[in-house]
This record gives C-alpha cells, sequence and structure tokens, in this order.
C-alpha cells in the first residue's frame, strides 16, 4: 500500500521541552524541523540531539535526521507547528507563524498557564489551534544533551485533527492522550506547577524539595490558595496526577515517613529533577511565574480572596530574576518570613 509524503512537523521555539519533544518524533520517524534561536540551533546543528530521562532512557539523533533553521521560511509547508515558547513569548511568535503566510498548519500549544490558545487564536483565526498539557519537567545540560526527570502522558484536546500527530507521537513512545475538556486539565497542572517557584528558590532537586517538610507546607497552602479562587471562580481542575488535586495538601501535611509512603507516585522522578522556573533562574532567563502563581493572584483579586502567599512567591523569585545570580537558595522559613 502506497504510503502519502510525511507530514513536516515545525518546532515553534526550541528550548528543552521543543527539543525533546521535536527530538523525539524525529527518533520516531517524523519529518520535524526546530524554528531556533542561534545558541540552540548550533548546538543541535553541530551535536545532533541526546536525549535522556528518568528511567535509563538513553537515544541519540543525528543531525541527519532532523533539520534546524533561524529563519520562519522554516514554516513555509508545514503541517503541524508546535508552539513551545514561554507565554510571554506567545504572541510574538504566533505573529512570525501569521507573517509567513501559513494558514493551513494545525497548530498546538505546548506552555504552560491557561490562556495561550486563546490567544494563539485570537491572532490566527482561520487555523485550528490546540492545547497540549506537557507533564515532564526537561533540563537542558549542554552538547544537544536534553534530560526528562519526571513522568507522565501529554494531554491534548480531543479532536480529529489531533490525530496525526498522536499517530507521530505514538511511533516515538510518547504516550499522548486526547481529553475532552482541556480547560480543566491546564488548570489542574497550573495548581501543581504552583511549586514551581518553591523549587527554583530553594535549588534543591524537586524530590528532595518535596521530601522536605518546610517546603511541603508552603507549597500546602500555596495549593489552598489555589484550590479556594477556582472554586469561588467555579472552575473545576482536572485530575493530571496520580493524586486527585484536591487531596495534594493532605498529602502534603503527612509527617516525613508516611509522606515517602503515600505519595511515592509523585516523587517517582529523577532524584537530579528541578522545575523549568529554577532552569530560567539559573541562565537569567525570564521567570513564567507571572502565568502561573500570577494567575491564581489575579483570581483571588477578583474575587475577594487572599492570596498572600502566591504573592510572596511572585514577588521571590522576581527579585531573584532581577539579581541574575540564579537561584537565592532560600530555606523554607526565608520563604515564609522577611530575613
Amino acid at each position: 500500500m502506497m504510503q502519502g509524503p510525511k507530514l513536516k512537523v515545525v518546532i515553534a521555539g526550541a528550548g528543552s521541552i521543543g527539543c525533546y519533544v521535536g527530538g523525539m518524533l524525529a527518533k520516531g520517524g517524523a519529518d520535524v524541523h526546530f524554528f531556533a534561536r542561534r545558541r540552540i540551533h548550533d548546538d543541535i546543528s553541530k551535536n545532533g540531539l541526546h536525549l535522556t530521562d528518568w528511567t535509563g532512557g538513553n537515544f541519540r539523533v543525528d543531525v541527519s535526521q532532523f533539520n534546524s533553521s533561524l529563519s520562519a521560511d522554516v514554516f513555509n509547508g508545514a503541517d503541524l507547528i508546535l508552539i513551545c515558547v514561554k507565554s510571554k513569548d506567545t504572541h510574538h511568535m504566533t505573529h512570525i507563524i501569521k507573517d509567513s503566510g501559513n494558514d493551513k498548519a494545525v497548530i498546538f500549544s505546548f506552555q504552560n498557564g491557561v490562556g495561550n490558545s486563546q490567544k494563539i487564536k485570537q491572532i490566527l483565526n482561520t487555523q485550528t489551534v490546540l492545547p497540549v498539557m506537557v507533564p515532564f519537567n526537561v533540563v537542558y545540560q549542554s552538547g544537544g544533551h536534553f534530560h526528562c526527570g519526571t513522568e507522565g502522558s501529554l494531554y491534548c484536546q480531543q479532536d480529529p485533527a489531533a490525530l496525526a500527530l498522536q499517530k507521530l507521537a505514538k511511533n516515538a513512545q510518547l504516550n499522548f492522550e486526547l481529553k475532552d475538556n482541556m480547560t480543566s486539565i491546564l488548570w489542574g497542572k497550573l495548581l501543581l506547577n504552583l511549586n514551581n517557584p518553591i523549587n527554583a528558590l530553594s535549588d534543591l532537586p524537586l524530590k528532595q524539595q518535596l521530601e522536605t517538610t518546610g517546603f511541603r507546607r508552603i507549597y500546602k497552602k500555596s495549593l489552598q490558595e489555589g484550590l479556594a479562587v477556582l472554586k469561588a471562580a467555579n472552575i473545576t481542575p482536572g485530575k493530571v496526577a496520580a493524586v486527585p488535586i484536591y487531596l495534594i495538601p493532605f498529602v502534603l501535611s503527612l509527617p516525613d515517613f508516611m509522606f515517602k509512603r503515600v505519595a511515592q507516585k509523585m516523587l517517582a522522578m529523577d532524584p537530579k529533577a528541578r522545575s523549568s522556573m529554577w532552569e530560567d533562574l539559573q541562565n537569567n532567563r525570564p521567570v513564567e511565574v507571572d502565568y502561573i502563581n500570577g494567575e491564581i493572584v489575579k483570581l483571588g483579586k477578583k474575587f475577594n480572596i487572599s492570596t498572600s502567599l502566591n504573592e510572596r512567591l511572585i514577588e521571590l523569585v522576581k527579585k531573584a530574576q532581577d539579581k541574575g545570580h540564579g537561584s537565592p537558595r532560600l530555606s523554607a522559613t526565608n520563604i515564609m518570613h522577611d530575613n
């Protein structure tokens, strides 16, 4: 049986997530093109891609198996475009895609936060735009090496246009599930991501940070504020973890020995895994805290509900960002209270 030409997949934003997902797709035989900044372009064009994960997965993707470009011409003829930039760059990247003249590609938003798909749709009003929830953390380790430190399935909005990417993901051994209510899923992921600034401020690996009582107390209070404002806004967060989100504050309050037993799946990760916000601080890049904790603060103001801890986490992370020295390595006490 004759097969048609391969679908052209463009990764719009070749950062940690973009290179890992795009690299896995290329390993699976997809026709992958990266639209990259100079630093990443030069690295992966020279070294290829080295993809590892916390389970021991270790893959090499040769430079002959993908294309990397600095030019927006790469969007010409693209069938599937995966937007993997930070939320603050959504507007800029979407306009680059629009200006390329490609008005046929299916767009997938592989981004944190809850509003990116709507922003993209407003600009590309003739195209299908589907949100994707990315559950795992990926850290760039230079030399084309991208390491995935946590597990989970990609969740995408149920739509016939998503089937092509689902098939490519299956070939790449990436779990890719279609969901009816992605708004709920994205809010669930946002609540989990409320831990990102805590991890970034602590300078500890995620597993060690979660196993520390003081940091769990901070995460618990941050989550409780988030759950309270979502309840006021009549938003039901979807299940995106082994434990239902409304039970996580209780699990976080358990003594260390009980927490380690009950939260085994929550702690199933590479011992060295870190949050993307930690990576941004270390590399002196703008953090996404306004698109995560900031969404909780915004709803809190709308419904007159206190979100004082999330406000403090935003303040501390931005202060660290402005100093440009990476993580401030704060203790749990320092995060909760000024010195």
